[in-house]
């Protein structure tokens, strides 16, 4: 036992994750089951810790085939109920602006405490490969879901499994589709916006938080973020018709944006960030 390890040593079993189950809390602890990515997910997040950045997980250790980290305390707004095609219903303090761009910012701490890594292990889980030289090892699954809230602001991201070679842009496009979130107005009443917001500010507002310099560069970044999500669907335990709902939830949003991006006065912020 660990000097600092909590002496209560029961464990109570959390809400699965989209793609991990059997996760438990003991303490201050959070015990997870592994898999073969692990290896590369601790080295990244022990350089997150060395670089500073404190929105993610300590790895703690490994113990009966589980990976221990820190229990991140706070609130993540995960909707058990969604499926495909249908907003994700949103607590009221992760539908702020305040919250949006702070969710913006904590992204881009990330990727610059991401910035310099080269990593020994380079067993990712989809994409196992060194980074290229326009990308980085990030997160991989960013979303409300994923992401602790304290006070009713992000703080910190959790379930890391998806880490691996991604380019900023396109993460930070992923993301937007999530936090922002970028739907039609039916998805967005069903994730508990009332009235409607302006999608457009909302993306604004996101990508300056993150301190996007070329706002025009987010919209290719939009589009090639989903084709990206089709292709990850063949990593998905679901059965033929669950994957063909997954894949035509993804042509929905690309008829969508392209809706969005070529209506009257266009729909992705443009000119240059600073």
């Amino acid at each position: 036992m660990r000097a600092d390890e909590p002496l209560d040593t029961a464990e109570t079993p959390l809400p699965a994750g989209r793609m991990t189950t059997g996760i438990t809390r003991r303490g201050t602890r959070l015990l997870r089951p592994m898999g073969g990515w692990s290896g590369a997910v601790h080295g990244f997040l022990r350089h997150l810790e060395a670089a500073g950045f404190a929105g993610a997980p300590r790895v703690l250790g490994v113990e009966g085939g589980r990976e221990v980290l820190d229990y991140l305390d706070g609130d993540v707004p995960v909707d058990p109920q969604w499926r495909p095609g249908h907003g994700q219903r949103l607590p009221a303090y992760a539908r702020t602006e305040a919250a949006l761009v702070a969710a913006g910012g904590l992204i881009r701490q990330l990727h610059e405490a991401a910035r310099h890594y080269r990593p020994a292990d380079t067993g990712f889980r989809f994409d196992p490969r060194a980074p290229r030289p326009d990308e980085i090892v990030s997160h991989g699954d960013l979303g409300p879901w994923n992401t602790v809230y304290r006070g009713g602001v992000p703080v910190a991201f959790i379930d890391w499994d998806a880490a691996g070679p991604v380019r900023p842009l396109d993460e930070l496009a992923a993301a937007a589709w999530e936090f922002v979130p970028l739907a039609p107005p039916e998805q967005l009443r069903e994730a508990g916006f009332d009235p409607l917001p302006d999608i457009g500010a909302r993306l604004r507002l996101f990508t300056d938080a993150y301190g996007l310099r070329d706002r025009r560069a987010i919209g290719p970044a939009l589009q090639r973020s989903r084709l990206l999500a089709a292709e990850r669907v063949k990593h998905a335990p679901v059965d033929a018709a669950q994957a063909a709902e997954a894949l035509e939830h993804r042509a929905r949003e690309l008829r969508w944006l392209h809706g969005f991006l070529n209506r009257p006065g266009g729909g992705a912020p443009s000119g240059a960030g600073g």
